[in-house]
C-alpha cells in the first residue's frame, strides 16, 4: 500500500472510491442520489465535479491511497482523502477577486442521473449554519473535508493513515484539525484524536440539513 499526493489523473477513480464508500450513507445516498438504484454508474460524477474544481484551488491538498494490481505493472486508487487548510480572516483583510466566468472540466461532465436537482446542492446551502465553528482560536484548521476508503480494504488502517496527515500539519503549524463526521463515524474519527465536539453540520433553524443524521463537527485544539 502507498499514500502519495494526488494527481489529476487520479481524480476519476478516487471519485468512484467515494461512490463507493457513501453509496448507502443517508445524505450523499438517500439525499443527494435517491436515483442511484437506477443509474449506479453515474453517483461518481457528483465525486468528481466537486474535486476537478477543487484541485486547482490554493490550499487544497488531495491524497490517494493504492494498491499494486495483480500483474505488478500499475496500482488502484483505494482510497483517498482531501485536506482544507482553513485560515482565519483579519479585518482589512483585502477580499479575493471574483474569478471570470470560463467553462471548468467539471461543467463538461454528463449529466448525473442518479441525483436529485433540489438537493445536489445541499452542502453548499448549509455551510453558512456551520462556518462559525471555525473562529476563534480554531479559525486556523487543517478541514478533513473528504476522507473515503475502498469498502473492499476496510480494516487496514488506511483510513488512519489518511487522517495523521492532517495531524502532523497540524503539529507543525500549530493550527488544530477539524473535521465534519458522516453519520456513523464519529467514533472513527475520535479514535484518530478528534476529542473536542463542537456541535453538528445541521444545527440551526432553516438549515437544509437539520433532519440528516451524522454532520457532528469534531476538532482536536492546540
Amino acid at each position: 500500500m502507498q499514500i502519495r499526493p494526488a494527481q489529476r489523473a487520479d481524480l476519476v477513480a478516487a471519485s468512484k472510491v467515494c461512490a463507493a464508500a457513501f453509496f448507502d450513507e443517508t445524505l450523499f445516498g438517500d439525499i443527494i442520489h435517491p436515483f442511484r438504484h437506477e443509474y449506479p454508474e453515474d453517483t461518481y460524477l457528483y465525486w468528481l465535479k466537486y474535486f476537478r474544481v477543487a484541485v486547482g484551488q490554493a490550499d487544497n491538498h488531495f491524497f490517494v491511497a493504492t494498491a499494486p494490481e495483480a500483474n505488478g505493472s500499475s496500482e488502484t486508487v483505494v482510497a483517498l482523502a482531501h485536506w482544507v487548510r482553513k485560515r482565519a480572516k483579519h479585518s482589512g483583510d483585502a477580499a479575493a477577486p471574483p474569478e471570470e466566468p470560463k467553462e471548468q472540466e467539471a461543467d463538461k461532465l454528463p449529466p448525473n442521473r442518479a441525483a436529485d436537482p433540489k438537493n445536489v446542492d445541499i452542502l453548499e446551502r448549509s455551510d453558512a449554519f456551520a462556518s462559525h465553528h471555525w473562529s476563534g482560536p480554531r479559525a486556523e484548521s487543517w478541514y478533513l473535508s473528504c476522507l473515503a476508503v475502498d469498502p473492499q480494504c476496510h480494516g487496514q488502517g488506511i483510513g488512519r493513515q489518511l487522517v495523521a496527515w492532517g495531524f502532523e500539519q497540524s503539529d507543525r503549524d500549530g493550527a488544530c484539525v477539524s473535521v465534519i463526521a458522516a453519520d456513523g463515524k464519529d467514533t472513527f474519527y475520535q479514535r484518530c484524536g478528534f476529542t473536542t465536539i463542537t456541535g453538528r453540520a445541521g444545527d440551526g433553524e432553516g438549515n437544509p440539513l437539520i433532519d440528516v443524521p451524522g454532520g457532528l463537527i469534531l476538532f482536536r485544539d492546540v
